[in-house]
């Protein structure tokens, strides 16, 4: 796996549970975020490219620090 395959693994599987955790659905996270949910959906399961404005952008909607989403790379 490349170091950006994994960036974006770590970026998934944290975005996740995160707004899990919060009780929010990807259309929740959609909505509060201004993502489109279907984009939310390839972020999660590792299948697109995550920009650093789509990751504040998670990050300021989920109430974590950008750091949080990438802690371990």
């Amino acid at each position: 796996m490349s170091q950006g395959s994994s960036s974006l693994l770590a970026v998934a599987e944290r975005s996740g549970p995160i707004h899990g955790e919060k009780g929010w659905s990807q259309d929740v996270l959609s909505d509060r975020s201004g993502l489109h949910r279907a984009h939310i959906g390839e972020i999660e399961r590792g299948e697109t490219n995550v920009t650093l404005q789509t990751i504040k952008t998670l990050a300021d909607t989920l109430n974590v620090r950008i750091t949080d989403l990438l802690k371990g790379l």
